[in-house]
């Protein structure tokens, strides 16, 4: 086993960089970045600009570019984070929709074990969603629902605790007609929802520990849909994740005038510092991705 490697000075940290051929030309200002973004996180965008089986970079590589990638990795998080948001909260509206609307004399028809196939992920649900109530007393439409309605929450109150894992785990769980019913309103079918969720849960957990992006090979490929046929070939990166997010964004106006615009906007910006196969986009991918 090797010994863990000590700690290096930020001058120290600037000098290995250096050493191993990224060309930084202020020295100060490496420094003053490294004080603020951890040596470590920004390394990991390196790898790729290695000469092969060594630690030096190509040549000709620089701290600037290094520094664009970042900033535009950074950049794209937060627009995929907006994007995730509303899907998150359609998601909860729609789940909690379709069950109410099955059985609307049951606001508590979640807790119930009939709309579940199996036992065991039930009762793993039962043990989260409570922990979460526990945790969140404080919220005031817990405290309200504690004062007035003995602490029970109706399911489209309820479903706010939900994270996008809770999500998963009650969609796979659920009984075959409510998950082709929530399905259909995204114009697909509940296998390919299922893997959908899946997907994009793990996407969204990645991003919202702002891991890398760029160059970054998920290593999953969501599932296809007849009705979203795909037009480009999988490769494993983000671009495979934004698809099925164009698939599931509840509001078109807002996907194409915002997210679109705002990714097309990012990369002209940075159309010098990045490649597009770094992140899967094909060539035509802003056709592809525009809502209509």
């Amino acid at each position: 086993m090797e010994k863990l490697k000590k700690h290096l000075s930020l001058s120290e940290q600037v000098n290995l960089l250096k050493r191993r051929g990224l060309i930084i030309d202020d020295s100060n200002e490496a420094m003053q970045t490294l004080f603020s973004i951890n040596y470590y996180r920004l390394s990991g965008y390196l790898h790729d600009f290695k000469q092969p089986q060594t630690d030096n970079y190509i040549v000709g590589f620089s701290w600037k570019r290094l520094k664009h990638i970042y900033d535009f990795d950074r950049k794209l998080t937060r627009i995929l984070l907006y994007a995730l948001e509303d899907i998150e909260e359609t998601l909860k509206a729609r789940l909690s929709y379709t069950l109410t609307a099955q059985h609307p004399d049951d606001p508590l028809i979640y807790l119930r074990p009939r709309v579940y196939r199996e036992y065991n992920p039930y009762i793993r649900f039962l043990q989260h969603f409570y922990e979460a109530k526990e945790n969140n007393q404080n919220l005031p439409f817990i405290k309200h629902h504690n004062k007035k309605y003995g602490g029970f929450l109706p399911m489209w109150v309820a479903i706010e605790l939900f994270t996008m894992g809770n999500l998963q785990a009650v969609y796979n769980n659920l009984k075959p007609k409510y998950q082709k019913e929530l399905a259909k309103s995204y114009k697909t079918g509940p296998r390919q929802l299922a893997n959908w969720i899946e997907n994009l849960t793990y996407t969204r957990n990645h991003l919202a520990h702002y891991m890398r992006v760029y160059n970054f090979n998920f290593g999953r490929t969501p599932m296809d849909c007849k009705n979203h046929l795909r037009t480009f070939s999988t490769s494993g990166m983000i671009f495979d994740q934004i698809y099925i997010m164009y698939c599931m964004y509840s509001k078109i106006d807002e996907w194409n005038n915002y997210i679109l615009s705002d990714m097309l906007s990012l990369i002209e910006q940075y159309k010098d510092d990045i490649e597009l196969p770094g992140l899967g986009f094909p060539n035509n991918w802003e056709t592809i991705l525009r809502l209509n």
